[in-house]
């Protein structure tokens, strides 16, 4: 299926981005899961797992009797979310790589999860369709999405200056930067249950600065050969709004946006 263009780019430093991340994003996820009941025993697929954070998550919630499959297009992040799950000797989690909404997998799960992917598909409500097809009935479809138009800085011209910059790339891309608000009703659509009260959250850091930047760093670092091949800055101007940005964050005081607004909907496939 043809997707939108992954405007990240797949390098060795975005990986080590997405795990750093993970970390962030971790405690936000958590609770999405355990309001969806993913709980001990299920049997999960994780898709667009990528380097695997999210599968790692799940694993720890369904514990040694559940089991996790993750399944990503990336060949290479799928190698390095099993070197990763060797390191951590898990024994319920398996990586495949392949498309969630075609491969076959041989099972119906317990639940089908997924973080900022959605976002990245040509059609969301066909792919949540595709999906509920390897999920029981009764089961759960739990996915976690972004905002990417809703302003998150406040006081801090320069940060939601670089937000916006690093969001209209993003469009650029093909990316839905409203699929966070979006899933509710394209769970109807694909014939899911949602549950009445998504969660949305954002997380923020309220110490100091250096946190923020690095985060938001990293990020433009990532997409600056997309700023620029799109015509919407100059490297020169991209290294200049950081260089300001470090001034900005490490000079303020208050709470300060670790990322976008992140919106968790899940739903039950219906039993028919």
């Amino acid at each position: 299926m043809e997707d939108t263009d992954y405007a990240l780019g797949r390098t060795s430093a975005e990986y080590d981005r997405l795990i750093e991340q993970a970390e962030l994003l971790r405690p936000i996820t958590e609770r999405m899961l355990g309001a969806a009941e993913i709980c001990a025993n299920m049997h999960v697929v994780d898709v667009g797992c990528g380097v695997g954070d999210v599968s790692f998550l799940v694993s720890a919630l369904v514990g040694p009797r559940g089991h996790v499959v993750g399944i990503d297009l990336d060949r290479r992040a799928i190698q390095i979310a099993k070197k990763r799950r060797d390191e951590q000797r898990l024994t319920n989690v398996t990586f495949i790589e392949g498309d969630a909404r075609t491969i076959e997998t041989g099972q119906l799960f317990d639940a089908a999860v997924g973080r900022m992917v959605l976002m990245y598909m040509n059609d969301p409500t066909v792919a949540l369709r595709l999906i509920a097809d390897r999920v029981r009935p009764g089961g759960v479809v739990a996915f976690q999405e972004w905002v990417g138009h809703l302003p998150s800085a406040v006081n801090q011209p320069v940060l939601a200056s670089l937000q916006h910059l690093l969001s209209t790339t993003f469009a650029r891309s093909g990316a839905r930067l409203d699929i966070g608000v979006e899933l509710c009703w394209r769970m109807l659509d694909a014939g899911l249950e949602p549950a009445p009260q998504p969660l949305a959250e954002i997380a923020v850091d309220g110490k100091h600065g250096a946190l923020v930047y690095r985060r938001w760093l990293l990020i433009a670092r990532s997409l600056l050969p997309k700023i620029v091949e799109y015509g919407l800055a100059t490297e020169k101007e991209v290294l200049h709004i950081i260089e300001e940005l470090h001034k900005e964050l490490l000079g303020s005081r208050g709470l300060a946006p670790l990322s976008w607004l992140m919106i968790g909907q899940w739903a039950h496939k219906q039993i028919s």
